[in-house]
């Protein structure tokens, strides 16, 4: 296990430095749109990245690394139950080396050692049309390959479901852009003057070479092949202990088997959602009994159980390969009807997500009041009437009502995430503001005294959770200390005698112009915590706010506040 402590950054950081030069060779094809004279300027920046000693020492050093601990973790393996990003990842890696060998023959090899012209020129003629096909589909598999192993480490950081868009966009476009500057640039090169002609003795060095790296992949293979045999055959081999799980029972597995290899060979629902890289916490387990004889935390495994404050005996699944009998309890189930089913990351993303939202708090005043003063018929028209506008004024600014009670409402606003989000949930604002109005002039006569609401408005981390037996019939609903937060502002718009209180937070996102107005410091139940909030007395210095156009208005509506509270 101790390798773990620098196997997986090793791992990582080469992945990451061949992903970086992949971008670049593929954002310099993209450029082969605007002709390869433009590819040619390109090309010479990045070899003097790549090609300098340093650049091609790490280069060459972190693709020997990577391949190598790769395959140190295949062999590892226990069982090839996996999650289906993760069988794509695996398998487009594997393709890889077939795939790119014969590119680096007719590339690097033949200009550093046969003195082939390597200009984008002279390439391109060569390339196309005839291996097209063949090169885009290395493009295709090595950006695939990359672009999921960037997601499998991204994917837990805070601000990844922020940015999860634009990068789903480059992800997408930078490929594409890359195989219309291949051709565009493929045609130009036909359309050119043809380049020197290889001759027949670089021709023959060049396949000589090819050969041999033929025949060293081929060696290499048949190499990892016998490893994961003879490792096969020693597990069949070897000692077993034995994993009690409470609710399954007892499974025997060989030693060296990490506990969430175990569920998976066996087929008990055990979630992981970072497919068992030691990120999420997701497959912690309880140990029960045989804690004394597991190692004691440390390197990532340690560093996550201290970052969520696991209590005693709490360990990663993922991480412990027991070499004695130990009993233990998984503590996060697998959700859903389908529950004899490996959970993989997408499956889970579906049931739980964190994400920045603007959380819209809406309540009725003096409901109470309402209710003793009117007939059981009028609260139901009435609820039933404010219910339909206020999910209709939600959802037409790109909002999700998340609860809706008799006399109030919480939405989130989620989509597009930022500024967008922030904005969208003060127009709903203003819009149920015009609502009620209209409600007060189409029912006045049944009512005793005219509706009025209070809204608070904050942005900050939700977690949105799915309630419900499986993801077709659930419901998604959000929760976390912004949801908080926008229900203390609410009730501060009665002590404020604002009908708005907007969060600090809500109005830097948004880029609204809040300048002139006052903040006050609102303390949040059950903490020590203050929000500092703007008070927005009506939906008139609202909509000023939203146009961009405060002017004496809102010296009035301030002095009006002032007033009524002195």
């Amino acid at each position: 296990m101790t390798s773990n402590v620098w196997v997986r950054p090793a791992r990582m950081w080469s992945g990451i430095i061949l992903f970086a030069f992949v971008t670049t060779h593929l954002l310099n094809h993209a450029v082969g749109v605007f002709g390869i004279s433009a590819m040619q300027v390109v090309q010479e920046w990045r070899w003097a990245l790549w090609k300098a000693p340093l650049g091609a020492t790490v280069l060459y050093g972190a693709a020997l690394v990577h391949i190598t601990l790769t395959t140190y973790r295949l062999i590892r393996r226990q069982t090839w139950r996996m999650p289906d990003d993760e069988v794509l990842q695996i398998i487009f890696g594997l393709s890889i080396p077939f795939l790119v060998l014969g590119h680096i023959a007719e590339t690097r090899i033949a200009g550093s050692f046969y003195g082939v012209d390597e200009a984008y020129h002279a390439v391109l003629f060569r390339l196309w049309p005839d291996v097209a096909w063949w090169q885009s589909t290395l493009l295709i598999v090595a950006w695939s390959h990359g672009v999921i192993g960037l997601h499998h480490i991204l994917r837990h950081r805070h601000w990844y479901p922020r940015w999860r868009v634009t990068l789903v966009v480059l992800a997408v476009l930078i490929p594409f852009l890359s195989l219309a500057g291949f051709v565009a640039a493929g045609r130009e090169a036909h359309a050119m003057a043809p380049p020197q002609a290889i001759s027949q003795e670089q021709r023959a060095g060049i396949d000589d070479a090819r050969m041999m790296m033929k025949g060293g992949l081929a060696t290499f293979g048949a190499g990892v092949l016998a490893l994961l045999a003879f490792a096969y055959i020693r597990r069949r081999a070897a000692a077993t202990v034995t994993l009690t799980y409470r609710g399954y029972g007892p499974v025997k597995v060989p030693l060296g088997t990490s506990v969430l290899e175990a569920s998976r060979m066996h087929h008990i629902p055990h979630p992981s959602a970072c497919g068992g890289r030691g990120r999420c916490s997701t497959c912690r387990v309880h140990v029960l009994s045989g804690a004394s004889d597991l190692p004691e935390p440390f390197g990532v495994e340690g560093r996550l159980l201290d970052r969520i404050g696991a209590s005693a005996n709490v360990r990663l699944a993922c991480q412990i390969r027991p070499t004695h009998d130990v009993g233990l309890r998984i503590l996060m189930p697998v959700l859903g009807e389908q529950r004899a089913r490996e959970e993989d990351e997408q499956q889970i993303q579906e049931w739980a997500l964190e994400q920045e939202a603007t959380v819209l708090c809406l309540d009725l005043r003096a409901f109470n009041m309402l209710t003793r003063a009117s007939q059981p018929y009028e609260i139901a028209v009435l609820i039933n009437r404010f219910s339909s506008e206020m999910t209709q004024a939600v959802e037409n600014r790109g909002g999700r009502v998340d609860q809706m009670h008799g006399h109030g409402l919480l939405a989130v606003f989620d989509t597009p995430a930022g500024g967008a989000s922030a904005r969208n949930a003060l127009h709903a604002a203003r819009d149920m503001a015009r609502v009620i109005d209209l409600l007060n002039v189409e029912i006045a006569g049944a009512l005793p005294i005219p509706i009025r609401a209070g809204v608070g408005v904050h942005t900050g981390p939700v977690v949105l959770t799915r309630i419900g037996a499986d993801v077709a019939s659930s419901s998604l609903r959000a929760f976390g200390g912004t949801i908080t937060i926008a229900a203390r502002l609410e009730a501060a718009t009665k002590d404020m005698l604002a009908d708005f209180v907007v969060s600090e937070e809500t109005a830097r996102i948004s880029k609204l112009d809040f300048s002139g107005l006052k903040t006050r410091d609102i303390m949040v139940d059950g903490s020590d915590m203050a929000v500092s909030a703007y008070m927005i007395s009506d939906q008139e210095l609202l909509a000023q706010v939203l146009g961009g156009t405060k002017t004496v208005t809102e010296t009035k509506s301030q002095t009006a506040m002032a007033a009524a509270r002195g």
